[in-house]
């Protein structure tokens, strides 16, 4: 049976609703289910925001070193490590947007958010053809908890699409792309990464044989996101696949596990996509 079919299967089986885009980025060659319909991004929005946060500095509105203090105020539940710390701490733009990406810290995506505008960032989206990825308002769990969409929505097709033009360097600037990348660095080794021959604390491996791992996740209940672009060697050579896989829906009690179905779906089905595109 081809991956594809297998894929197909797959989603039949899931309980609750699941949608996907797979791009081999050398050959051009896609894998989709249900692609261009929307689906809640959870955390995955994120990624629009850091976008829009380096567009502005790129733009001269502000340096990415400039300090930025931690208010009480600005601290909210969720995800993260700033909702714990002290009050009055100093941290740099940079360092905001990256606990956003490598840690998905709630407080530092509002926090951002009002840097740049909430406003600014469905304007950047929209100018540079993502008007299918829609940050909707600043998070708020007790808003989330009624209406999944509340924060962000997005297709699968829409959201891979974002995460290629990051990972081929194509909006803001080549150097502001690696650096948003960077940021993304591992992310989802336990979703897209599950089945992948990937290991990020491993033993060194030559450079043309290892494989990485970029990328974004959201989590809400009953929801599990991931968008991810996995590659070996460079990426101009055609070792490249970008991989967004949403699911929401899943009646199954929230246990935040990491063995959830949504998180296992997306798992199997990068494991799929891998042997498709990569192995």
């Amino acid at each position: 049976m081809s991956p594809l079919n297998t894929i197909h299967q797959i989603c039949a089986a899931f309980d609750g609703r699941i949608g996907l885009h797979a791009r081999h980025l050398g050959s051009g060659a896609e894998m989709a289910i249900d692609a261009d319909a929307p689906y809640p991004t959870a955390s995955a929005i994120k990624l629009a925001v850091l976008a829009t946060l380096m567009q502005q500095a790129a733009d001269g509105q502000f340096a990415l070193e400039s300090p930025l203090m931690l208010r009480r105020a600005d601290q909210i539940e969720g995800s993260g490590l700033l909702r714990y710390l002290t009050p009055g701490l100093t941290l740099t733009l940079r360092d905001w947007a990256f606990l956003m990406m490598r840690i998905s810290d709630n407080t530092a995506t509002n926090v951002l958010i009002d840097h740049v505008g909430l406003e600014k960032v469905q304007a950047w989206l929209h100018e540079h053809g993502f008007a299918n990825v829609c940050l909707h308002q600043k998070l708020s769990l007790k808003a989330v908890r009624q209406d999944q969409t509340h924060f962000g929505t997005a297709t699968p097709r829409g959201l891979n699409r974002l995460l290629t033009a990051v990972f081929q360097r194509e909006i803001v600037s080549p150097e502001a792309c690696d650096e948003m990348l960077r940021m993304m660095d591992t992310v989802g080794e336990e979703r897209v990464g599950r089945y992948l021959p990937f290991t990020p604390w491993g033993a060194p491996e030559p450079p043309e044989g290892k494989l990485r791992l970029a990328g974004k996740t959201g989590s809400f209940v009953g929801t599990r996101v991931q968008t991810a672009v996995f590659w070996r060697g460079a990426w101009q050579q055609g070792h490249a696949v970008a991989l967004t896989v949403m699911t929401t829906g899943n009646p199954q009690p929230e246990t935040w596990h990491v063995d959830a179905p949504g998180v296992l779906a997306i798992g199997r089905i990068a494991r799929l996509a891998y042997d498709a595109f990569l192995a």
